[in-house]
């Protein structure tokens, strides 16, 4: 399932891609506990957070804070 800008603040599950209004995409997947950040079609996360932690994303126009929760990675405006 794809999300836009307009469903924040909101649960990022898995399987799921987040479009900012710029259309730079944000996903993740699981890695051992872990959740790994991706952005657009990168190769490498732009970062690994266990549950808890965080990681403010200003890869577009819109600066969001990620968060790591035990059922997905939580997305809000910043």
């Amino acid at each position: 399932m794809t999300f836009t800008h307009k469903d924040l603040p909101m649960v990022l599950r898995e399987t799921e891609l987040l479009t900012l209004e710029d259309g730079t995409q944000v996903r993740f997947e699981s890695n051992g506990g872990a959740h790994d950040i991706f952005i657009n079609d990168e190769w490498t996360s732009r970062a690994s957070l266990f549950q808890g932690m965080a990681h403010d994303l200003n890869a577009s126009e819109q600066h969001v804070t990620l968060i790591s929760e035990p059922d997905g990675v939580r997305v809000e405006l910043k």
